[in-house]
């Protein structure tokens, strides 16, 4: 399966893609540097938006701003403007937690999960923050919350944590935004390196980025068996989704930050943004319901 080079783009720490069909291209965030990445298929265009010292999530909103998770807060950013609008800092027990990956579902609510900068202990959370930025705690005793996905009946929700090598499913109820009978869906430990983002396509199958895996994994929805690996010329995939006007195109991002000099030697695409045309296509992500 051949996998294209897409961006050199040396990203530090590349996390958090989701297509925005609004304008139709990929958005991601380089962590460590606190950009907003872009990359506009059809013209290659790439661009860079400094929005602070870290940045963990940037998703389009349904006013045409973006949903940031800067350290502790969760900030609605004016990118026509280039300010921050409104932010609400997540309070937590652990004064060493911070915000780490999340999505919206398919009513506009963000998920994202909390950790420790340690990634040592499972003092981290899932919450749920609604279109008014109004949060709430759905569960907790995390210590790396990862990739989160939904099925395509909206029926059931997956969440990875990366220490753990666990993928957990919940059942779902979007009317509610409410989850329940959390359960292991696949524990990942025979494969190399650890599960970090993820995305899910049309028939319901999880595609997990391994960090320090140099691998895409897609997993089958009913039995968890791995039906296709992806290599990539990356030690340290972060994170992978479904775009293009199809939906058929998996972007994969990537580190170079964390990878020893022995690798990126190896592999000087490390932190570069990848592609490949799996088969199948990807479902639509959800934008932020801004109130």
């Amino acid at each position: 399966m051949k996998v294209t080079i897409e961006v050199d783009c040396n990203n530090d720490l590349g996390e958090g893609p989701v297509w925005d069909h609004q304008n139709g291209r990929l958005m991601w965030v380089d962590y460590n540097r606190g950009k907003v990445c872009s990359f506009h298929p059809p013209s290659k265009v790439y661009t860079e938006v400094q929005v602070g010292e870290t940045v963990m999530v940037a998703i389009p909103t349904s006013r045409k701003n973006w949903i940031l998770a800067i350290d502790k807060k969760i900030v609605i950013y004016d990118p026509e403007k280039g300010k921050l609008c409104r932010e609400v800092t997540i309070r937590e027990n652990d004064p060493g937690n911070r915000l780490n990956d999340g999505k919206c579902d398919s009513r506009g609510r963000l998920w994202i999960g909390t950790m420790r900068n340690t990634a040592d202990l499972p003092s981290g959370a899932l919450y749920k923050v609604d279109a008014d930025l109004v949060y709430q705690k759905m569960d907790e005793h995390f210590i790396i919350p990862n990739g989160m996905a939904w099925n395509k009946s909206n029926t059931e929700m997956y969440i990875v944590d990366s220490r753990m090598k666990k993928i957990f499913c919940y059942d779902f109820d979007a009317d509610e935004g409410r989850i329940s009978n959390k359960r292991t869906w696949i524990d990942t430990s025979a494969e190399k390196g650890m599960p970090d983002g993820m995305t899910i396509d049309e028939n319901d199958n999880v595609w997990v980025a391994f960090w320090e895996g140099q691998s895409v994994c897609c997993f089958d929805a009913k039995t968890g068996a791995v039906l296709t690996r992806i290599n990539i010329p990356a030690m340290i995939p972060g994170s992978c989704c479904f775009g293009g006007d199809d939906l058929a195109t998996l972007f994969i991002t990537s580190s170079r930050k964390y990878d020893t000099a022995e690798n990126i030697q190896k592999f000087p695409f490390s932190g570069a943004l990848f592609s490949v045309r799996p088969g199948g296509r990807g479902l639509p992500a959800s934008c932020f319901n801004e109130s």
